[in-house]
């Protein structure tokens, strides 16, 4: 009988093999921001975590500036992500009209404390107050973001059989939600008390539902 020969996997392409490098080079960004904060993710950090020679990394990424910023749209990017699998979380495969207010909340909640993205979008924002070109770059995806937020916020609450008196502003308040959010994400850093945070956020929810 005749052996069967192994398959060999397919070749990449040139495309896959730059899309695999750039991934590479950004969840090495990503987790290096994470760890040692914006102005300390040198390039020469993310190479070694990344894997990949300083050569590789600047004939995809010129400068620093430019990885960095290309970060800055993936961190929003995935940040959107979870926010939507947070909803599908919410709504249990169920249709739309049983998303609530509360579950909104929740959601929101769940996309600020899962993971480290929004610890890296923090650090991205305070980074940009002193930086034109950045931002620029983070000013205009944040704008977008909220905006996605807020017209979401504004949909769920339609939806309510009882809706609050701030019904025609649950844009924001949403809006506030999130700045809430982001400040104990903040404190985080620096008071890990998840119960208290947790207390707090649910007290918000009790004064504004």
């Amino acid at each position: 009988m005749t052996q069967t020969q192994p398959l060999l996997p397919p070749r990449q392409s040139q495309a896959e093999r730059t899309d695999a490098m750039r991934a590479r080079l950004m969840e090495a960004t990503l987790k290096v921001i994470a760890e040692d904060g914006w102005a300390q993710a040198s390039t020469q950090k993310i190479c070694k975590r990344a894997g990949v020679s300083r050569g590789a990394q600047t004939h995809h990424f010129p400068t620093k500036n430019s990885l960095l910023l290309a970060a800055v749209r993936e961190i929003i990017t995935r940040y959107q992500s979870d926010m939507d699998a947070a909803l599908d979380a919410a709504l249990d495969g169920a249709s739309v009209d049983r998303l609530t207010l509360s579950r909104l909340f929740d959601f929101l909640w769940d996309a600020c404390f899962d993971g480290d993205l929004l610890t890296c979008w923090l650090d991205a924002m305070n980074a940009a107050r002193t930086d034109t070109l950045l931002r620029e770059e983070v000013r205009d995806t944040d704008s977008k973001s909220l905006t996605a937020i807020g017209h979401l916020g504004l949909s769920t609450v339609r939806l309510e059989a009882n809706p609050p008196s701030w019904s025609d502003r649950a844009d924001e308040v949403i809006e506030l939600t999130v700045y809430l959010l982001r400040g104990f994400v903040l404190q985080d850093g620096v008071h890990q008390n998840a119960a208290k945070r947790r207390k707090l956020f649910d007290l918000w929810k009790q004064l504004v539902l």
